[in-house]
């Protein structure tokens, strides 16, 4: 990223395979591979894959994620374009795709109401950008929210309200929460939530937002009631000593304020945004070294846990008291990347 603050999300293409796709390309059109299981029931059965070609010689960040409404599909890449594409036939719906303003340093898209996807990145200052996807054979820019210059949200994930308009995206090294309108264009609490640490990955867990703190170990709490107006409910402390990175994400049950993480530690951890407690005092273990704790899921009672080495199926139907249903380790040298939905596919 063109700025003094580093880019702690988003790496250049190193030729890693991810889960959604592939990093480096290696001719002039740009692969992303698509699997899907061939039935529910059936684990044992050949499993089928579309591959979807991008024109131009670029890739996608590390970790890049597809944002997916229904059939469609939308993900930038790193030459600054922004693609659709039929998750069913994998062919380009925009054949030009919509050319991102300059430097056009994108992240992963993020769906809003009306066919409208967020993009934090640079173009060309630190700002979100929202295109309409509405008609996915034409794709066009709407405009930009611009953020503070003190700020860095590149790389950061957004947390989409239910109203489909509101947008929450923690920045860095400011360490504050930003809530913005991709209706109006504009910040909607402008100098943002100055927040007791360094946050990172966010969720929405009704009113609130709960964020990890990669200084202190712990989670952060806001107030989001009101998005013009949000203050700081409170701080989670965790048994353990933890440390996060920008992988660990936070999941959130069926009853909006129940949330899930795993550390670095590989330890997942359960907490109630409301109560601001600790709901499984020991959290539980999952893994083994050298893994890290990193991206999970969360379907029904059951989360899928990857740790970098392998991937772990917790059982979370008591949040008081996690259990493990497997563990697996993968063989060799295989180091897991991208989303761990990909494992309730």
């Amino acid at each position: 990223a063109p700025s003094a603050f580093a880019d702690r999300n988003r790496q250049p293409p190193n030729g890693i395979g991810s889960i959604l796709g592939l990093v480096r390309p290696r001719r002039a059109l740009v692969p992303l591979l698509l699997a899907a299981a061939a039935g529910p029931v059936d684990r044992t059965a050949a499993q089928s894959a579309t591959v979807v070609s991008f024109p131009g010689s670029s890739g996608f960040y590390q970790n890049t994620s597809v944002a997916r409404n229904g059939d469609l599909g939308i993900v930038p890449t790193t030459d600054g374009v922004l693609w659709s594409f039929s998750l069913e036939t994998g062919l380009l719906l925009d054949p030009d795709g919509l050319a991102l303003p300059a430097p056009a340093t994108a992240s992963d898209a993020h769906f809003f109401a009306n066919g409208r996807v967020a993009i934090t990145g640079w173009f060309p200052g630190q700002g979100v950008l929202v295109a309409d996807t509405s008609d996915p054979a034409d794709l066009t820019l709407v405009g930009i929210v611009p953020f503070p210059g003190t700020t860095n949200i590149q790389g950061q994930n957004v947390a989409v309200h239910p109203d489909g308009d509101t947008g929450f995206v923690a920045g860095f090294p400011d360490d504050r929460l930003y809530s913005f309108s991709v209706g109006a264009l504009a910040l909607l609490h402008p100098g943002g939530l100055p927040l007791p640490g360094n946050p990172d990955r966010i969720a929405l867990a009704g009113d609130r937002v709960a964020m990890v703190d990669t200084t202190n170990g712990r989670i952060l709490v806001a107030d989001a009631s009101d998005p013009a107006a949000m203050t700081l409910a409170g701080t989670i402390a965790l048994p353990g000593a933890p440390a996060f990175g920008s992988n660990d994400d936070i999941v959130v049950a069926a009853d909006g304020r129940t949330c899930f993480v795993s550390s670095n530690q590989r330890v997942v951890y359960s907490f109630d945004v409301v109560t601001l407690s600790v709901l499984d005092p020991d959290g539980l273990a999952i893994g083994a070294a050298p893994g890290s704790g990193g991206d999970i899921a969360l379907r029904g009672d059951v989360l899928a846990c990857d740790w970098g080495r392998g991937l772990s199926f917790v059982d979370a139907s008591d949040p008081t008291d996690l259990k493990l249903i497997a563990d697996a380790a993968f063989t060799g040298t295989v180091a897991t990347q991208g989303s761990a939905r990909a494992a309730f596919s």
